[in-house]
């Protein structure tokens, strides 16, 4: 008689990883990190994109309105029968009859008579108290208190700034990297516009004014690392030297017709 065998549980053994199959495993999980990462910057230079186009529509639209405001009240006169007495202020001398002083390329000076009590310079300030009892009526025919601003570029800022009485100079439109204004004049007895210049010798009719608006911020929102073809035709057209800094730049021009120094 045989002793019975001795039968012992069999076990289920697994085995680890190769290194191998860990290196695969790895360089798999690498692929994957750098696709999402290379999808999360491409999104990224895509809303900075957007958001660089939106903010220059916005504020060349804003920049705009606001020098084509401003300009339209150069020359108002509550008595269009009376002529514009000569004048002085804020560093700009004023002949008489004459609405828009060309300080310079970047700068001029306006002035008109306040229309009504609730009128604001370019600054938003009202008028004095003095000068509303001076108004009796709105748009009566007498001689209104008259306004003189100044509008020009301040390139530490990158801002249009605008000054008026004793106020300091207060940025209306930031993001800008570029102001020109042009002086439209001709024969003062035609009272017609025959030509721009940045330093007109007649009386001034028109101003025409560009804006070179550039996207806030210092991160690089384009891809190309060619020069911005707005940024070379500011160039071109005023003989600057700007230097790209890989922004967003946008032109925006319009011109304005000066009251009562056209036909």
């Amino acid at each position: 008689m045989k002793p019975p065998s001795l039968s012992f549980p069999q076990r289920n053994t697994q085995a680890g990883l190769s290194l191998i199959e860990l290196m695969v495993a790895m360089l798999i999980g690498l692929f994957l990190i750098l696709g999402v990462t290379q999808i999360f910057i491409n999104n990224q230079k895509s809303y900075l994109f957007q958001q660089g186009q939106v903010g220059n529509q916005e504020n060349g639209r804003f920049a705009m309105t606001l020098l084509s405001q401003e300009l339209s009240k150069a020359g108002y006169r509550s008595n269009p029968a009376k002529s514009f007495p000569s004048g002085a202020g804020l560093g700009c001398s004023f002949a008489e009859d004459t609405s828009v002083i060309a300080v310079s390329p970047t700068a001029l000076c306006v002035r008109y008579q306040a229309a009504n009590k609730n009128d604001v310079n370019c600054q938003g300030t009202a008028l004095s108290s003095a000068n509303q009892d001076t108004i009796t009526a709105p748009y009566s025919k007498q001689i209104n208190p008259i306004v003189i601003e100044k509008i020009e570029y301040d390139a530490a800022s990158k801002s249009i700034v605008c000054t008026s009485g004793t106020v300091a100079k207060q940025p209306l439109v930031t993001g800008v990297a570029g102001l020109r204004f042009e002086y439209g004049s001709g024969p003062g007895d035609l009272k017609a516009v025959s030509t721009f210049s940045a330093t007109p010798t007649d009386t001034v009719g028109a101003v025409r004014y560009t804006v070179l608006m550039q996207s806030q911020g210092t991160a690089s929102v384009r891809d190309d690392a060619t020069t911005s073809a707005a940024l070379n035709e500011w160039n071109t057209r005023f003989g600057d030297s700007l230097v790209d800094s890989n922004q967003i730049y946008q032109l925006v021009q319009g011109t304005t017709m000066i009251r009562n120094q056209m036909q």
